[in-house]
């Protein structure tokens, strides 16, 4: 089928038509069209339409059920004239969360946000500070979620022992000949283990609790409204489920406050925005301080080392394997994204005490 928008949409819609439907190409998982509809009595509504890539996410019926308990929670917790504050995802005319289709596959539909716009890396200081304020409601407003627990969609996705172990597990199978080429690197984030696992030692031990996460924490996640750029909703639920909160916060320092780019080929010219941290940290604690324990607020400045190192062992990992993982752009991008990470972790620990000041 050519065009299934229309066809899909009538699952969600009974009345009126699609006037007119656009595929947005942003994200590299999920097929998402903006679909303006008119209803009979004329008027013009927006929604955002979503196929979603069932190979990436195979529990797609567990997923929706994270996404829409998570979005309508917090839609509970917002005044009336804050709506905007959360996703609002439409049932079938059947009830059901989402169509899944033998023919068309499986799709879901939500209402579109009006005046409000991502940036794909932060512009400014009050922008790290939006950041840190929108995923820091986002954690204050999930705070008292009701049981049951939330499917945990993708086993162990911040488990970073594991991460490690499965590093080490291909550097010593080898399976494609590469150990040659990264046994540097791979020598430095062994060693830097430690650093990597404090987060995740903690919360063994009990220090920090079980929280939930979005787990892709970065300002395009985050919808700025187009006149004054406050916050205005976390988009893009899909990876929500349990996990602690350093996951997001760390995502986000790995994000907003390295200076070169994830994959940077001059990786010797990193240092740690040290402006964007304070701006980050400022907006998350304005919105966590009254939840957090004393533990979670004094490891925060461990969390973008975690979540940065944890990712130099997943690019190595995928390089050892032959790129399986990761979409790359050139033989060895996963060897320079890792390089480029390794010097941003080493940088992050450099600035540790700085950070928690």
């Amino acid at each position: 089928m050519q065009d299934p928008v229309t066809e899909v949409f009538k699952h969600f819609h009974e009345t009126g038509r699609v006037a007119d439907s656009e595929q947005i190409i942003r994200g590299h998982i999920n097929r998402t069209y903006l679909v303006t509809h008119e209803d009979t009595d004329g008027k013009l509504r927006k929604f955002i339409l979503q196929k979603l890539n069932t190979t990436v996410f195979t529990r797609p019926h567990e997923l929706m059920e994270n996404v829409v308990r998570v979005s309508e929670h917090i839609r509970s917790k917002l005044r009336d004239d804050d709506k905007r504050g959360t996703i609002r995802f439409l049932r079938t005319l059947d009830g059901a969360l989402a169509l899944d289709s033998p023919e068309l596959g499986f799709w879901r539909a939500y209402r579109y946000i009006d005046n409000a716009e991502g940036l794909l890396a932060p512009e400014t200081e009050q922008d790290a500070f939006a950041a840190g304020v929108a995923f820091g409601r986002f954690q204050a407003l999930l705070a008292d979620l009701p049981k049951p627990r939330l499917h945990e969609t993708i086993p162990h996705f911040h488990d970073t022992r594991r991460r490690f172990q499965r590093l080490e597990e291909s550097a010593a199978q080898n399976p494609v000949g590469r150990l040659a080429e990264c046994e540097r690197e791979f020598d430095r984030i062994i060693a830097l283990r430690p650093h990597a696992l404090r987060v995740q030692e903690a919360a063994e031990a009990g220090i920090i609790p079980e929280r939930i996460t979005h787990n892709d924490a970065k300002i395009s996640n985050v919808l700025l409204d187009t006149t004054d750029r406050h916050p205005v909703c976390v988009i893009d639920l899909d990876t929500c489920m349990p996990g602690l909160s350093h996951h997001d916060f760390g995502d986000l320092v790995r994000s907003i406050c390295d200076s070169e780019p994830e994959d940077s080929a001059t990786p010797e010219k990193t240092f740690v925005k040290l402006d964007a941290y304070r701006a980050l940290h400022a907006g998350y604690a304005k919105e966590t301080d009254a939840i957090f324990s004393d533990g979670e607020k004094a490891l925060l400045p461990d969390a973008g080392i975690t979540l940065t190192l944890e990712l130099v062992a997943r690019f190595l990992t995928d390089f050892l394997d032959g790129d399986k993982y990761f979409s790359i752009h050139e033989p060895k991008h996963n060897l320079r994204r890792a390089r480029a990470q390794l010097v941003y972790g080493e940088k992050l620990i450099e600035a540790l005490p700085q950070m928690r000041g």
